[in-house]
């Protein structure tokens, strides 16, 4: 007897190779994935605009990417004693204009020459309710807590995310040939408007996605959301607000991730890199026992090897 609908994962036509870099960005959710790959010592950049929900801004946060865009305190806004940038997570906001500009300027140019070699884009869609500005009529990626009587939220259509998307899917093809687009669509579900609304948003979110998977050989549709939705479909998978995968929903999550983009060869390579990192976070109960300082010696000698094998570790934090 079967008792859970379990979503059988195909690999893909194009995998992911241990020596890729690779770019993500978008909802909390990226940041899980982001997390197992660097675990893994993948060379990862992660969300150089901060946590990014809906696809308006994370299209916009790419755009600026490509333009290598140079922020000036005139694309900021000053408010409860701190400095903010709409396009933005708050973990850019600071309350010298200097700091903040800085921070928001580097790490656009770090993502202008990453996304210039990456070979992988992970892209995460949280919600299609967007908070626009009304003055100035454009979507932002965070409100920064200002009165809700400066923004109008809404539900965007499915032309309103596909149509800007499709345009800069041709942009990243100039920008960068060689690279492979991964969306997904988070399976943390935004329960402020209520389930049926909810629904709404992530079906729009599903529906735009795959419309542009469609449009290339070199994009995929990953189910996170079906995954937890379909598959696990138990409230043991989450976390105790009811909305968050928890680690052991996260875990698998992550294991069907592998089985869909990597080949035999590089799941081997992520067996010997999950042991090594197991090494590095031991802790021990005296660091200056004999049993201690013998495992850090034998850690530093499988370090020494691992590097000797695979080379391009040592570009990485490793």
């Amino acid at each position: 007897m079967k008792f859970r609908t379990e979503i059988n994962i195909d690999r893909a036509d194009q995998t992911i190779q241990h020596i890729d870099p690779i770019i993500t960005l978008g909802s909390c959710f990226a940041e899980n994935i982001s997390k197992a790959l660097k675990e893994h010592y993948f060379h990862v950049l992660e969300n150089p605009f901060g946590v990014l929900y809906n696809p308006l801004s994370i299209e916009r946060a790419l755009r600026f990417i490509i333009e290598d865009k140079t922020f000036t305190q005139n694309d900021l806004i000053f408010h409860q004693q701190e400095w903010h940038s709409f396009w933005h997570h708050s973990s850019f906001s600071h309350h010298d204009a200097q700091v903040c500009l800085h921070n928001i300027n580097t790490a656009i140019q770090q993502a202008h020459h990453f996304l210039k070699k990456a070979r992988w884009l992970i892209v995460t869609f949280g919600t299609a309710f967007v908070y626009f500005l009304k003055k100035q009529k454009t979507a932002v990626a965070n409100c920064h807590k200002l009165p809700e009587t400066e923004f109008e939220r809404r539900l965007i259509s499915l032309a309103e995310i596909t149509e800007p998307w499709l345009r800069l899917l041709d942009l990243l093809r100039q920008f960068n040939p060689q690279l492979k687009i991964i969306f997904s669509v988070s399976p943390i579900r935004h329960l402020r408007d209520g389930l049926p609304e909810n629904q709404k948003s992530k079906a729009t979110l599903i529906l735009a996605t795959h419309q542009l998977v469609d449009s290339s050989a070199d994009y995929f549709y990953f189910p996170a959301y079906e995954i937890v939705l379909d598959d696990l479909r138990d409230y043991r998978f989450y976390e105790a607000d009811l909305t968050h995968p928890n680690q052991q929903a996260v875990a698998y999550i992550w294991g069907k991730f592998k089985a869909m983009f990597f080949d035999r060869t590089t799941q081997q390579i992520l067996k010997e890199m999950a042991d090594f990192y197991k090494r590095t976070t031991h802790r021990f109960r005296n660091s200056a026992s004999p049993s201690a300082k013998n495992f850090m010696t034998e850690t530093e000698a499988l370090r020494k090897m691992l590097l000797q094998k695979y080379p391009y570790l040592k570009q990485r934090d490793f």
